[in-house]
């Protein structure tokens, strides 16, 4: 079971020279990463925090509001979970069938 302080959510920014292509296909690509990325959430967006230099920026949802409506922070997710959003959000092919 995993630790209710840990991160459960990212917000994905694609490179801009990626974003026509991804942001019409946005309901398709968070689709995918939550088959790749079973039990967390994505939310995507072409504005973000940081130019991410060409590449996909992932950020991870760092509070949540806990049962007694209070904010906590979340546990730092790990370098190597940030890594494999991000090759997993690199190999993704707007060009796959529906059906694959």
């Amino acid at each position: 079971m995993r630790n209710p302080r840990e991160v459960t959510e990212f917000i994905i920014v694609p490179p801009r020279e990626r974003g026509d292509e991804i942001m019409p296909a946005k309901e398709r690509f968070i689709d995918y990463l939550q088959r790749q990325f079973p039990g967390y959430s994505f939310k995507v967006t072409m504005i973000g925090p940081a130019d991410g230099e060409g590449r996909f920026g992932v950020y991870p949802v760092m509070n949540f509001i806990g049962a007694d409506n209070r904010s906590y922070m979340c546990v730092e997710p790990p370098t190597w979970l940030l890594t494999e959003v991000r090759k997993v959000c690199c190999s993704f092919d707007v060009r796959m069938s529906f059906a694959a």
